[in-house]
């Protein structure tokens, strides 16, 4: 029998998100941070990100145990810098999103994948059971 460990913070967190994503202000942040799907296979964790008009190079990608964060910068074409703007609707500027993930994984093997706007990250899951404590001997 392998225990699980509960972690609150973990489980608040996720709850937090959840509330923010059904926020009654429709376009609270929208624009600025990336839409996500997490969906996971029997032996990883895919998360994928849209992020389109950022290049390869403004986007920053942290891994941990139980959250992805996606950073990055989205630059104002030259073309509007000094014109008289009639209507813009896109967002510029920088965004940042940590989306917290199902199950605990592996972040040191996770690999990520960028092509016509989506960011694609797979990370393999943790097995059950795996803990990151020791045993420590008692002196």
């Amino acid at each position: 029998m392998s225990l699980m460990p509960w972690r609150p913070l973990r489980e608040l967190s996720r709850d937090m998100w959840e509330l923010l994503e059904r926020s009654p202000f429709p376009y609270w942040g929208e624009g600025r941070i990336p839409k996500v799907d997490i969906y996971q296979t029997e032996s990883e964790v895919i998360v994928n990100a849209e992020v389109p008009g950022v290049s390869k190079d403004n986007l920053q990608l942290y891994v941990d145990e139980d959250s992805v964060r996606i950073s990055g910068q989205m630059n104002q074409s030259q073309e509007f810098r000094d014109e008289h703007i009639y209507r813009t609707e896109r967002h510029f500027g920088s965004f940042a999103r940590t989306v917290p993930l199902p199950v605990e994984v592996k972040p040191d093997q996770a690999r990520a994948e960028y092509k016509d706007g989506i960011l694609s990250v797979r990370i393999p899951k943790k097995e059950p059971g795996m803990s990151n404590g020791r045993r420590i001997d008692i002196q």
